[in-house]
């Protein structure tokens, strides 16, 4: 009896100890190993053979990547009701087959929902794009109401079709969780106070978009039951982080191992901690996989994005399991292979060191010495809340 009880008790220390010991690694246990991990590349997917040959040859020489997140316009894949065209996609995942590299599927309905889904009487919502820095500033735009039962229904009929044809590859480790979407796979949603009025005149939208995440959580991840679901955080509309929030732990309630969240606002400028993007990241870090998109091009000393080696500290400090870098800086040898460098290094210094080594190069910048400034938009930190 006695031997018992003190077999007992050091079992005890001996937990203790291990915790003591593996610290935060405890909990990362809890959510399994990262789905995703590395460089991964943006590509839009098309039927421009152009395209596919530049993204052929791009892909077979760039070793730094690990996978490819496959852009996928829904108008462009689905013209008729019912009966979608997946060749752009399979011309694709052929060629990631060839080289045995995982790729993501990021299917995305807002303004390319396709028109057929608008002519049998689901409900729109028009307004403009917003963002300086794309092609089609200014103007108009078309997107459904993301609770509106036509829309769902023809949106959840081509989440089955992409299920029966992809789950099932070893290569498709993920999909992203899109469902409320404008021009991105991110959470956005047309904010104009114009915008907001609309959407005040619609009910209590926050309660049907919180329906809304919750019922594609549950069919993306029903519909690929092997993949990571990723969820692409924004502010969504005038509503608080805690929305975002919501979302989040619904996730984490029915698929704790393969709910992720995605910071798509990466910046070198400066540090990204004050960013609500960025805060959920460190907020969920011990018990959601994360990671991160470049939110802009890292190529030519770009002022929008900054540097290699301040990015890389903003995602060492959040301990990024991923990294999505543009489609440009993802099919440059050149560029990858800089950013695996510096990844690399601040990995190996961790957080702190290698920050005082930026300081002492001369490459660290603070809040107040980050001068970028938007096209139309105010100073710094405005232009990393909005990829839109």
């Amino acid at each position: 009896m006695q031997s018992g009880k003190f077999t007992h008790i050091f079992r005890l220390l001996l937990c203790g100890l291990t915790f003591a010991i593996a610290g935060p690694f405890s909990v990362l246990a809890e959510r399994g190993s990262p789905i995703r991990t590395g460089l991964w590349v943006t590509q839009k997917v098309s039927g421009d053979r152009a395209a596919l040959d530049l993204f052929t040859n791009s892909i077979r020489a760039n070793h730094q990547l690990t996978g490819v997140c496959l852009h996928v316009p829904w108008a462009e894949v689905e013209k008729e009701a019912g009966k979608p065209d997946f060749s752009a996609i399979d011309d694709f995942v052929a060629v990631l087959r060839d080289i045995g590299m995982k790729y993501q599927l990021c299917f995305k309905p807002g303004a390319t929902t396709p028109p057929f889904v608008y002519a049998e009487g689901a409900q729109s919502f028009e307004t403009r794009v917003t963002n300086p820095h794309r092609p089609n500033f200014g103007e108009p735009i078309v997107i459904p109401i993301p609770w509106d039962p036509i829309y769902q229904r023809n949106f959840s009929r081509v989440i089955d079709q992409l299920g029966e044809r992809y789950a099932s590859d070893p290569l498709c480790v993920s999909v992203v969780l899109t469902c409320a979407n404008s021009l991105s796979a991110e959470m956005h949603l047309p904010k104009r106070p114009e915008d907001l009025a609309k959407w005040k005149a619609l009910g209590n939208y926050e309660e049907k978009l919180f329906d809304t995440y919750k019922k594609y959580t549950n069919e993306w991840a029903n519909v690929f039951p092997r993949q990571e679901i990723s969820l692409h955080l924004s502010k969504v509309l005038d509503l608080p982080p805690h929305f975002c929030e919501r979302v989040i732990d619904y996730g984490l309630s029915k698929y704790p191992d393969r709910f992720s969240i995605q910071n798509c606002q990466l910046t070198g400028r400066r540090e990204d901690t004050g960013m609500m993007t960025y805060d959920l990241v460190q907020k969920y870090r011990d018990r959601a996989h994360h990671g991160f998109q470049s939110l802009g091009s890292l190529a030519h000393g770009s002022a929008r994005m900054g540097s290699i080696e301040l990015a890389v500290l903003n995602v060492v400090h959040a301990g990024g399991e991923y990294w999505e870098l543009w489609h440009g800086d993802g099919l440059s040898v050149e560029t990858s292979a800089a950013v695996a460098r510096a990844w690399a290094e601040g990995r190996r210094l961790g957080y702190d060191a290698y920050k005082k080594k930026l300081i002492s190069e001369g490459v660290y910048r603070t809040r107040d010495e980050d001068h970028y400034r938007a096209k139309g938009r105010g100073r710094g930190n405005s232009a990393q809340t909005s990829a839109e």
